[in-house]
C-alpha cells in the first residue's frame, strides 16, 4: 500500500468589484501556482473543477499540471478533504467525491479565502512539495473595448471570435430647474424680452451649470421634424424678445444645450427638442410715437412728414420753409411712455445657492448673512433691481423683523431702485417664504 502524503491545498477566491452592465452572468476564474497563471472565461456558476481518479483527463488535474510544469502522465490527481471559508456562506465551495471522482464546486462568487485539505499523487509516486492554488473570480466583461473618440463621434474594437452585442453608454441629459415662460403683450418691434428665462441644474458639487437653454422663436407652429432640422447656429442663449416680431402669435421653443467638458463627470448630453416645448406668446401692436419741434420753433416755417403715428424704422421728412441758413437739425430720442408695472415673485424654494448676495429676475438681496436652507436673511441688507425703480415690496413669511424708512409691517411702498432693510427677515426652514416685488420699468 502507498502511503499518501497529506498536503493542503489553499485555494483564494476573491470577488473582484465590478461596474457596469454585464450582458450574461458570466465569470473570468484564475487559477495561480508556481508563478504561474491559468485563465478560464465564460464560466457559469455553479461550476465543477473535477479531478477524476485513475484517469488523467480531469480538468483540474490539467490546470494543476500546467501550473505546476509537470511531465509525464498525472494519472492521479486526488482531491479531497473540507472547506473553511471566510465567509457567511459555506456553500459558495464545496469539495466532495462522487463514486471515488473527486471535486471542488464553486456555486456562487464570495469573499475571502477558502483553504481546501486535501491530497495528491502523480504516477503513484508522492509529490513532497506542498503548494498552494489560488483562485479570483470576477465577472466577465459586453466583449472587447471599444476605442471611441467624442469628436468624430466614432469608435473601433478588435472583433473576438465570437458574435458581439454594443450597448451605447449616453452622458446624463442636463435638466431644467425652472422652464422658460411666456410674457404676452409686449409691443411688437421693441427689446422687450418675450419670456422669462429658464435655468439649468448645477452639476453636483459645483456652481457651474449643466447646460445652457437655447432659445428659437418662429411665426409659425413647428412640429419635431421642423425642430430637428435647424442649424445649431439657428439658436441663440439670448432671451429673445419682440425687435423682429409683428403683433399676433410668436412661438419660442427651447432645449438645453448640455455643457461640454474636457471631464467626463462635467458632460451632458443635451435636452429634448421637442414640440411640446413650445411657449405660444402674444405679441401686443406696434407701438407708434410722436415729432414735435422744440419749444420756440416757428410752425409756420418748420413741418415734419409724418408727424403722429410714426412706427420704428420710418423715414420722417423734415422741411423748413423759412429765409435763414440752416446748419442742420438736432434729433432728441425721448422716453416713451412705460408698458406697466412688472412683477417678480421669490419663493422659498427659488433661493438656492452661497454667499451673502443672491439674485433672480433682475432683483438682488444683499444681506449681512444668508442662510440658504433655512431662508434666513440678517441685516443690514439690501433690495437692488436693473429693471426700474420698486413701487411695492411685499414679504410674506413667520418671522418679520425688518425695519427701515418706508417700510410697515411686511410691506414697503415708495419708488426707489434700492430699498435698505435694518433687521433680519427670516424663513424659518423657508417653508413659505415668499417676496413680492413690484417694478416700475424703465426704457
Amino acid at each position: 500500500m502507498i502511503q499518501i502524503k497529506k498536503t493542503i491545498l489553499t485555494l483564494v477566491a476573491l470577488l473582484a468589484v465590478t461596474t457596469g452592465a454585464w450582458a450574461t452572468d458570466t465569470y473570468t476564474i484564475t487559477f495561480a501556482a508556481n508563478g504561474n497563471t491559468k485563465t478560464v472565461e465564460n464560466v457559469t456558476l455553479p461550476k465543477t473543477f473535477q479531478c477524476n481518479y485513475d484517469k488523467a483527463n480531469g480538468e483540474l488535474d490539467l490546470i494543476l499540471k500546467e501550473l505546476n510544469s509537470w511531465t509525464g502522465n498525472a494519472n492521479q490527481t486526488f482531491c479531497d478533504g473540507e472547506t473553511t471559508p471566510q465567509s457567511s456562506d459555506e456553500n459558495k465551495v464545496v469539495a466532495g467525491s462522487d463514486n471515488g471522482d473527486h471535486y471542488i464546486t464553486i456555486n456562487n462568487v464570495f469573499e475571502g479565502t477558502v483553504t481546501i485539505t486535501g491530497y495528491y499523487v502523480v504516477n503513484s509516486v508522492v509529490i513532497e512539495t506542498p503548494y498552494s492554488l489560488e483562485i479570483s473570480i470576477a465577472a466577465s466583461s459586453s466583449g472587447p473595448e471599444v476605442a471611441w473618440d467624442k469628436a468624430s463621434k466614432t469608435g473601433t474594437f478588435t472583433m473576438p471570435g465570437g458574435n458581439v452585442t454594443l450597448e451605447p453608454e449616453y452622458y446624463p441629459q442636463a435638466a431644467l430647474t425652472a422652464a422658460p415662460t411666456a410674457i404676452n403683450d409686449v409691443p411688437a418691434t421693441t427689446d422687450g424680452a418675450i419670456v422669462k428665462a429658464g435655468t439649468v441644474a448645477n452639476i453636483p458639487s459645483t456652481e457651474t451649470a449643466q447646460g445652457t437653454v437655447m432659445y428659437y422663436v418662429s411665426t409659425t407652429a413647428l412640429d419635431d421634424a421642423a425642430l430637428l432640422a435647424l442649424a445649431a447656429d439657428q439658436w441663440t442663449a439670448d432671451v429673445p424678445t419682440a425687435e423682429k416680431l409683428t403683433e399676433g402669435k410668436a412661438y419660442v421653443y427651447y432645449y438645453v444645450r448640455g455643457n461640454d467638458s474636457d471631464t467626463d463627470e462635467e458632460n451632458f448630453s443635451d435636452g429634448d427638442i421637442l414640440a411640446a416645448n413650445a411657449l405660444t406668446v402674444t405679441i401686443a401692436a406696434e407701438p407708434t410715437y410722436a415729432v414735435t419741434f422744440a419749444e420756440g420753433t416757428d410752425p409756420n416755417e418748420w413741418t415734419a412728414s409724418p408727424d403722429a403715428d410714426v412706427k420704428k424704422d420710418q423715414t420722417v421728412t423734415v422741411t423748413y420753409t423759412g429765409s435763414k441758413k440752416v446748419i442742420g437739425v438736432k434729433a432728441e430720442k425721448k422716453a416713451a411712455t412705460p408698458a406697466g408695472p412688472i412683477t417678480v415673485t421669490w419663493n422659498s424654494n427659488d433661493i438656492t445657492g452661497s454667499g451673502k448676495s443672491f439674485t433672480k429676475d433682475g432683483v438682488t438681496i444683499t444681506a449681512d448673512d444668508i442662510e440658504y436652507d433655512d431662508k434666513n436673511f440678517y441685516g443690514p441688507g439690501t433690495f437692488t433691481t436693473t429693471l426700474g425703480n420698486f413701487t411695492k415690496i411685499e414679504v410674506t413669511t413667520e418671522g418679520w423683523y425688518a425695519s427701515g424708512t418706508g417700510w410697515s409691517g411686511k410691506t414697503w411702498t415708495g419708488n426707489a431702485s434700492s430699498v435698505s432693510f435694518s433687521g433680519d427677515i427670516m424663513g424659518y426652514g423657508g417653508g413659505n417664504l415668499k417676496f413680492v416685488f413690484t417694478i416700475e420699468p424703465t426704457n
